[in-house]
């Protein structure tokens, strides 16, 4: 990938380059169908990535198919997935989800969504019960639709709102937020890439919740949290209409 130039460069275009440089590319290895990364999101939130593959992969083989999981009791469900975060919620709102989808489309599918903008898809996908709009970006971008959507999780909320891409407000304001700095030329693939170096990279390895490793940072010169400020050029900049 080549480095974003220009003269009206975002934050989030500096924050992505530095980053980029410290970490690497980083392309997604395989891409599941979008009814397998929408169960695999519904039951990840609040719920670490070793719990919520493992829950998911026990639902995989358990169920023949997907359609078997959205006929399945609630509560044998939430037997399975019992480990994760609020596991009777998320059985509840996951077998309803499947269920609306194959009323709406006719079988179960979500293919349909990528003759869509990505907006009305995520919309689309919003309606569904347990689905924000994280779940609704790992569904569009993490899926073989791949489509332009970031993945606001709380580690990317975490750092984007302490380095300064982000103001005060909940992850929906910072999905907003977040997309508005992005180029147009930025594919799903960058986005992607961009979700692992906020999260991976700089949320986990340099920039945990406890004792952030500021002096090791590629971004310090432009992290608010480091006590640096931010330029001139990036609090002048502003979204393309």
């Amino acid at each position: 990938m080549q480095l974003s130039l220009g003269l009206a460069r975002s934050p989030l275009e500096s924050v992505r380059d530095a980053l980029l440089c410290e970490f690497g590319p980083q392309r997604p290895v395989a891409r599941m169908d979008p009814i397998s990364q929408l169960v695999k999101s519904s039951i990840s939130g609040r719920t670490q990535d070793a719990v919520s593959w493992a829950a998911f992969l026990r639902l995989r083989a358990e169920f023949r198919c997907w359609e078997d999981l959205a006929q399945a009791p609630v509560a044998a469900v939430a037997r399975i997935i019992d480990d994760v975060a609020f596991p009777a919620d998320k059985a509840r709102h996951l077998t309803t989800a499947l269920k609306m989808i194959e009323a709406k489309v006719g079988w179960l599918s979500l293919n349909h969504l990528k003759t869509l903008e990505v907006d009305q898809a995520r919309w689309e996908l919003q309606v569904l019960p347990g689905v924000g709009v994280k779940v609704a970006a790992c569904v569009l971008n993490f899926s073989e639709l791949a489509m332009r959507s970031l993945v606001v999780d709380t580690h990317v909320h975490r750092v984007a709102k302490r380095v300064g891409l982000v103001g005060a407000g909940d992850t929906t304001h910072a999905y907003h937020a977040l997309m508005a700095q992005a180029p147009d030329t930025w594919t799903a693939d960058d986005l992607f890439e961009l979700h692992w170096l906020l999260k991976r990279g700089l949320g986990q390895m340099l920039c945990p919740h406890e004792g952030p490793k500021c002096g090791a940072c590629p971004i310090k010169s432009i992290c608010a949290k480091a006590g640096v400020g931010h330029s001139a050029d990036v609090l002048a900049w502003r979204p393309r209409d």
